[in-house]
């Protein structure tokens, strides 16, 4: 409708001008300043658009406004009626109504897309003009799950619409390979390697490295939880031991504390014979919340006693987290008895297994050829699988970039020098480097626009041993984007989950001087999708992927073809593109920045795909 309300004004000013006898140039400012403003009515009956015409009509009586007003309102239909749709014109009291016929917009509109005009005004948009475009870049741990698939569909549609627009759009995917999680695989991977465990002939790719990466993470935290667990049962008892003496000398003075002190000792007493530490506990906290008013009131054991229900609600959260992850160790480890008998013979202490990958990280970012040789070769590995399920999709990249690479890491370095020299870089006492972004606020109106209303705090950029962390390297890549790819816009679809992060990107370019790539680095933010009945963990193994989407997708088809057709003849191609379309767009239903609501059971009620297929074949 922008191009119907600029032709009504440019009729307007050639009217106006008319009939008040005044210059095409002073309408044209009074239209410029805002005097004069063309705006939908803010009731349908009153037409689609109105003007005020007051500012004009003030030099004239009011009995001649509406001898003025039917003289606008013939020319304006004159001039206006075949060039911009307009087909009634009405002035009351000073205000011009305009009603457009939609039936000739549709007509002109259906005209233009059938003579392929409006595709033509679309395509000239974006002048050719190269912008980039990163979706996906899921870490390569495991297989993409429905999580990661929305993000790519997001973006793989973004990535089409802004070629339809005439830009040269670009995809890459960012491959995340010197994190914590790539080196916890790369662990698991040499563990596995060393006991001659073989990837299963059946097994699509990614999924195996995704089986190697959760039993990896699984036992390491297993490990560490139960040594927590240990840490605060202790902790829960010795806290228990003194408020006990308390009461002992208190017991003769206050007889409501009997009770209780008969409590904590049977507890106490039965941590020596009875082989169940978390019901013990369970009993030793329904105690303290059972005389929690009489135990809190005294100023001697208030402190004990909060000390106590606080590390026995820490011992209750660690022990269902601890759970979650022996229900996954027995899942994985009945699945894959081999790899699950060679990762635990080895993996005996969490301490010195995070140690080994610590410094796989650190040789990984010191250029260690070994370890980016075969952080290469694994990576290389879940990419492929990646590969392979988003081609389903029709998904592609026109460049995978490496965080590992020597451009980006020389890039991490060149920053993190950069930063130093400014005012706005703080030395810990740790050693690490710091941005004061609070500080780059006061002094720069962007960056404190950015964050509003929040603070834009402070963030690490080099660890105290010289390393950089995922955000520096984030700079390095948006910069590398613009500089060495030639990008003159960004998009970054990400989820939302990381928009500080995204914004702490685009500070740090602007203090370093290179404005206008922070502001033409736009976050295409996303929102989770959240699946009924499963909370998605790829450090337990728990999933669903976007295989398991397309496979389940088809199945629904077929059951609904010989459900209606019975066995008649049917495409399995057909299907599987169907599938695709059902994929595609139910990870699209949802507006981004809304969380995607999935029921796997309730898959074959998505039919969107298959819905818009039918409505354009008939078309």
């Amino acid at each position: 409708m922008s191009k119907i309300r600029d032709c009504i004004i440019k009729a307007l000013v050639s009217v106006l001008s008319d009939v008040f006898k005044t210059s095409r140039e002073t309408i044209e400012e009074l239209f410029t300043t805002g005097k004069l403003k063309l705006t939908p009515t803010p009731d349908p009956r009153l037409g689609d658009y109105g003007i005020a015409l007051h500012v004009l009509l003030r030099n004239y009586g009011k009995d001649t406004w509406s001898e003025i007003g039917l003289k606008i309102c013939n020319q304006i239909l004159e001039t206006t009626s075949s060039e911009c749709g307009v087909e009634k014109a009405e002035f009351i009291n000073g205000y011009l109504n305009l009603t457009i016929s939609h039936d000739r917009v549709l007509r002109d509109l259906t005209r233009r897309f059938l003579e392929n005009e409006i595709l033509k005004e679309l395509g000239s948009v974006g002048c050719g003009k190269k912008v980039i475009v990163e979706h996906t870049s899921a870490n390569p741990i495991h297989p993409l799950h429905v999580g990661s698939g929305r993000n790519s569909i997001l973006g793989d549609v973004l990535a089409r619409l802004l070629r339809k627009l005439g830009f040269d759009a670009n995809t890459r995917f960012y491959v995340n390979d010197l994190g914590r999680q790539v080196a916890t695989l790369i662990y698991g991977v040499q563990l596995a390697e060393l006991a001659n465990v073989r990837k299963p002939e059946y097994i699509k790719i990614d999924h195996w490295y995704g089986v190697i990466y959760a039993l990896t993470n699984i036992l390491i935290e297993i490990e560490k939880l139960r040594a927590d667990l240990g840490i605060k049962a202790e902790q829960a008892l010795e806290f228990s031991r003194k408020i006990l003496e308390v009461l002992t000398t208190k017991s003769s003075k206050l007889g409501d504390l009997v009770e209780a002190i008969s409590a904590i000792k049977e507890v106490l007493e039965k941590t020596r014979f009875v082989h169940n530490l978390p019901l013990i506990l369970r009993k030793l906290y329904s105690v303290c919340r059972s005389h929690a008013k009489i135990l809190l009131e005294d100023p001697d054991l208030n402190t004990l006693t909060n000390k106590l229900l606080d590390t026995l609600t820490k011992y209750r959260d660690t022990l269902t987290e601890y759970k979650k992850f022996l229900v996954a160790e027995k899942r994985l480890s009945t699945t894959y008895p081999d790899l699950y008998n060679s990762l635990r013979s080895t993996i005996k202490s969490h301490v010195e297994a995070e140690n080994a990958i610590i410094e796989l990280m650190r040789r990984a970012e010191s250029g260690d050829v070994e370890v980016l040789s075969l952080i290469k070769k694994t990576t290389q590995n879940v990419l492929d699988g990646f590969k392979e399920t988003l081609s389903k999709l029709d998904i592609v990249f026109e460049g995978f970039d490496f965080e590992s690479s020597s451009e980006i890491l020389e890039l991490a370095k060149d920053i993190v020098r950069e930063i130093a020299k400014t005012k706005y870089a703080r030395l810990l006492d740790s050693g690490a480097l710091e941005v004061d972004l609070n500080n780059a606020a006061q002094d720069h109106g962007y960056v404190r626009e950015l964050f509003y209303p929040d603070q834009a705090g402070r963030f690490i950029i080099q660890r105290s041993d010289g390393t950089t962390l995922y955000v520096t390297r984030d700079i390095a890549y948006a910069l590398y984007k613009f500089k060495v790819l030639g990008a003159s816009e960004v998009y970054n679809v990400i989820a939302v989950e990381q928009e500080r992060e995204q914004k702490q990107v685009k500070a740090t370019l602007y203090i370093l001087g290179y404005e206008n790539e922070a502001k033409n680095l736009h976050h295409f933010m996303y929102e989770m999708v959240h699946l009924k009945g499963m909370r998605m963990s790829g450090r337990r193994g728990v999933y669903y992927t976007l295989d398991e989407l397309l496979v389940d997708m088809e199945k629904c088809i077929l059951k609904k073809l010989l459900r209606e057709r019975g066995t008649a003849g049917y495409d399995l191609n057909i299907i599987s593109k169907l599938a695709v379309a059902n994929t595609r767009a139910l990870l699209l239903t949802v507006e981004p920045n809304k969380v995607l609501s999935l029921d796997p059971a309730k898959l074959c009620e998505y039919e969107y795909g298959t819905i818009s297929e039918y409505a354009y074949v008939r078309a």
